[in-house]
């Protein structure tokens, strides 16, 4: 588990040129192991990073009891994902489908662990909207009884520097009564909302350029502009001519 979460971040700091965060510290009861109960994370699917993001969170940033389900097709592909608690899910297969959320909230019952979750099912464009969850995930509040659900959204954005700028913002934790879980449609249609304006939130963020509200998880490469302006600002000063342009 080490290795991975290594592994990513070390990915990601070569693939992005800033990783932001905001609002994660939600998940310090968990991390510390005083919430009290399970929590779901579930997610935005906009993009292939999302996992490697969750990953970081969970092994290098906040040492999360965390697991994750995964379409199966891609833990065939991936099957180091096993090592690190992610399990399959057959989304096409109902009856399949349903032990691996019966699966899942064995891991999660009577803890503090957590699970991810990617409740769109495929990858969406992160932009696309209405965000419609797979009932999945308030099936498995259904089995838990009560649960913690955190959104998360994240987003990858474009605009001044050569690398992109990934976005994660978490929302508040919604603590679900054994009443509430028992209503899966409701259940769905508020997980959806919250998902939705966190969501929102993020966009908005990224559409004003606003880092203010996020820390920096993770600091990127330089871009290779960046490294030619240092470049510039060394010759300049060799040559005994450290004005600036």
């Amino acid at each position: 588990m080490t290795f991975w979460g290594w592994y990513f971040e070390r990915s990601l700091r070569r693939s992005f040129h800033r990783v932001l965060i905001h609002g994660d510290s939600a998940l310090d009861p968990w991390a510390r192991g005083s919430a009290s109960g399970p929590a779901i994370l579930y997610a935005t699917h906009g993009s292939w990073w999302d996992a490697a993001l969750a990953m970081v969170i969970s092994l290098r940033t906040h040492h999360l009891p965390a697991f994750g389900m995964m379409e199966y097709k891609q833990l065939v592909k991936y099957q180091f994902f096993r090592s690190i608690g992610l399990f399959s899910v057959v989304r096409e297969d109902a009856r399949s489908a349903l032990a691996s959320l019966q699966y899942g909230s064995s891991l999660l019952a009577g803890s503090n662990n957590v699970l991810w979750m990617f409740p769109q099912g495929t990858l969406v464009h992160q932009d696309k909207r209405p965000l419609n969850l797979d009932p999945g995930l308030a099936i498995l509040c259904r089995y838990l009884g009560t649960c913690s659900i955190i959104p998360v959204a994240m987003r990858y954005d474009v605009v001044h520097e050569q690398r992109p700028v990934a976005r994660i913002r978490v929302g508040k934790p919604v603590w679900l009564s054994n009443e509430e879980t028992g209503d899966i449609r409701g259940t769905l249609r508020r997980a959806e909302d919250l998902l939705t304006s966190t969501a929102n939130e993020a966009y908005t963020d990224a559409l004003h350029d606003e880092e203010r509200p996020y820390r920096v998880l993770l600091e990127g490469a330089k871009s290779m502009e960046k490294r030619f302006d240092e470049w510039k600002r060394w010759a300049r000063f060799t040559s005994g001519d450290d004005r600036s342009s």
